[in-house]
């Protein structure tokens, strides 16, 4: 760790999926200035995804375009991989981390490794920037979605499993409103009320510290609070659930949350445009 590490706070960057990729756009621009802008070292892991060439050429680009030169891939395809002391070195010294979309089932292997362990410590003591997009963004809590659908607010309706727990306390859905998601967040939720839903929409994020989030892009992002909330479970895991008292909160763009006392606060919004 450098001076300069030292000075910045630690940030989560949380995608809803679908980002825009051309340059100067939106939650990708936030996160390379986050990590440091020209001076940033950003590391792509794309162990989610199926096609880690492509995704990690793409990213490269995207990156080079917005003024970082120096862009690593580590596709981290095993517990093995994700203990590997050359692995830890690679993470070690970047300012930036994203964690690409996919299939967030293929994340599970990371979760407890040493690299899991490394990024908590340089996220909370050192500074580092670390972004996760659509499978990327659920793995980012204690636990993550792994899967469900459906019309119901039932059990059946969503499969959770063990995250990388950056984000204690927090449920996430990605793609939220574009594939119609709440009843699998409110599924999720209903399962465990303590938690904090977070339902982000495509092209949009979240931006985490101390102890708030700040909305960007170009979508919605949902939160779903039930800490005072009476749920009803029925016999069945394919029955509906009943949920008593949720409160739902919309926050487009420029929106705060306050993450401990459950407080949004609506921000600087853009206004119709005129003829």
């Amino acid at each position: 760790m450098n001076e300069t590490d030292a000075g910045r706070k630690g940030r989560l960057l949380i995608i809803g999926g679908a980002e825009n990729r051309t340059c100067g756009a939106g939650p990708l621009e936030t996160f390379a200035e986050l990590a440091g802008g020209e001076d940033a070292r950003i590391v792509v892991i794309t162990t989610a995804t199926e096609v880690p060439e492509e995704v990690a050429e793409e990213y490269t680009a995207v990156f080079g375009r917005l003024g970082v030169p120096s862009v690593r891939e580590l596709r981290l395809l095993g517990r093995r991989a994700a203990d590997d002391p050359a692995t830890l070195r690679a993470l070690d010294t970047a300012t930036g981390v994203l964690f690409s979309g996919g299939d967030q089932s293929r994340l599970r292997t990371l979760v407890g490794s040493r690299t899991n362990e490394l990024l908590k410590r340089r996220l909370e003591q050192e500074g580092l920037v670390i972004a996760g997009t659509s499978a990327g963004a659920t793995a980012m809590g204690h636990w993550m979605i792994l899967g469900g659908g459906g019309h119901e607010v039932a059990a059946s309706s969503v499969k959770v499993g063990p995250g990388l727990s950056l984000l204690d306390n927090v449920l996430i859905d990605m793609h939220f409103n574009e594939r119609g998601r709440l009843p699998r967040l409110l599924s999720g939720i209903a399962l465990e009320t303590r938690l904090l839903g977070v339902g982000i929409d495509e092209d949009t994020a979240i931006c985490v510290g101390d102890g708030q989030f700040t909305v960007v892009g170009t979508g919605v992002v949902t939160v779903v609070d039930a800490g005072q909330c009476t749920v009803a479970y029925p016999a069945s895991d394919d029955e509906p659930m009943a949920m008593l008292d949720v409160s739902l909160h919309l926050l487009p763009a420029g929106c705060t949350f306050q993450m401990n006392d459950r407080l949004p606060a609506i921000g600087t919004m853009r206004g119709p445009k005129g003829d």
